[in-house]
């Protein structure tokens, strides 16, 4: 059963900045179609948290939303933790933090020594996160995913 895609705003625009946004998506163009709303609205610097059940979607989100800002051949950071891309000005950081163990300072992987100020990160798993990695960040929002396999998605928007 397919739903057309719906957006729930709490404004008559998105203003990711200020405002939760909940948006539903039943299929992957509906999918592409979130990703393309949340592109033309985020810029750097941001920390964006991702959560979800494996098989939810955060990965082909942030694909999504890579390839609206003209991003090829994004791919999944599982198994190295931590994938750069950059085009016209826009520096993107995309991690995954499923794999890493309780205990691990994760320095390597987001250096507090680094300049975020032109970057978007993308954070898969957070609640693995070293609590400390989230404050080299002023501007922060979290976006949860509900629903894995073929399930409608419920993405809910909320800046930090």
């Amino acid at each position: 059963m397919s739903f057309p895609l719906s957006i729930v705003l709490f404004a008559t625009s998105i203003a990711l900045e200020r405002k939760a946004v909940q948006f539903r998506a039943a299929n992957p163009a509906e999918m592409k179609s979130v990703a393309q709303r949340l592109a033309a609205e985020i810029s750097p610097p941001l920390l964006v948290t991702l959560s979800g059940e494996l098989g939810a979607g955060k990965t082909t989100l942030v694909r999504e939303v890579l390839t609206a800002w003209g991003i090829a051949g994004a791919n999944s950071p599982t198994f190295n933790l931590r994938n750069d891309y950059s085009q016209a000005g826009i520096r993107v950081i995309h991690l995954d933090f499923y794999r890493l163990k309780p205990g691990d300072a994760a320095d390597d992987i987001l250096p507090p020594d680094e300049d975020y100020t032109d970057a978007v990160v993308f954070a898969e798993w957070p609640e693995k996160m070293p609590i400390g990695l989230s404050y080299l960040f002023s501007r922060k929002a979290e976006l949860k995913i509900s629903g894995s396999g073929d399930d409608v998605r419920e993405i809910d928007w909320r800046p930090a």
